[in-house]
């Protein structure tokens, strides 16, 4: 017989893995919220945080509740996956605008940089002139940053210096959907499409319970 749960609050298999699903009550009792992750429910990932913006302003997750946010976690030097990233989510907020200009007014796009030892403010000022100008770029102490990085299971790993100081930094490569109350709606990978992301953005964005 399965769990009875009596209570909004939820429950959850695995609290470490899994969100604790949200229920509603019916005339049949209580069943599990239908949303766009279907039955397993949402992955249990995210949680408070606080940076700092290109102007040096504090900025938390509180400050981006009621947008819609696409989050993505790399570093100013990286020579090739990171700009790549950047352009496609840039490419997904322009084919918003053109296709579904109501949902677009509601995205945030977000860069957090895992290398705050090297992307100094002025450093991401100058980074930011290359990207989609919608964009949000925040940076943080090096404890600030990790424990961010971990709240979303980010990867990421210095490797080692060349003779002249230089490095890269291995990481996830993910950009997490976000919506209005800042609760994880998605997730999109390097695999996908600037189209894809968007067929995806908008079907979490319009998704309608059906009960």
């Amino acid at each position: 017989m399965g769990k009875i749960v009596s209570s909004e609050s939820g429950w959850s298999p695995n609290p470490e893995l899994l969100a604790r699903r949200q229920y509603v009550r019916t005339k049949w009792g209580w069943f599990p919220k239908e949303d766009a992750f279907g039955g397993a429910g949402k992955p249990a990932i995210g949680g408070p945080w606080s940076l700092v913006d290109l102007d040096g302003n504090l900025v938390t997750n509180e400050s981006f509740k009621g947008k819609w946010t696409l989050l993505y976690f790399g570093f100013a030097r990286c020579p090739d996956i990171c700009p790549s990233e950047m352009v496609k989510i840039g490419k997904v907020m322009d084919t918003l605008e053109k296709e579904h200009p109501k949902l677009r007014g509601q995205i945030q796009p977000i860069f957090v940089s895992i290398d705050p030892a090297r992307d100094s403010l002025k450093a991401l000022r100058d980074y930011a002139k290359d990207f989609h100008p919608s964009y949000v770029f925040l940076t943080g102490a090096p404890q600030q940053v990790q424990a961010m990085a971990k709240k979303y299971r980010v990867y990421m790993s210095k490797a080692d210096e060349t003779e002249d100081g230089d490095y890269l930094v291995d990481h996830s490569i993910v950009v997490y959907f976000h919506d209005e109350t800042g609760d994880i709606a998605d997730c999109f990978t390097q695999s996908m499409r600037p189209s894809d992301i968007v067929e995806k953005v908008v079907e979490r964005m319009t998704f309608v319970p059906s009960y």
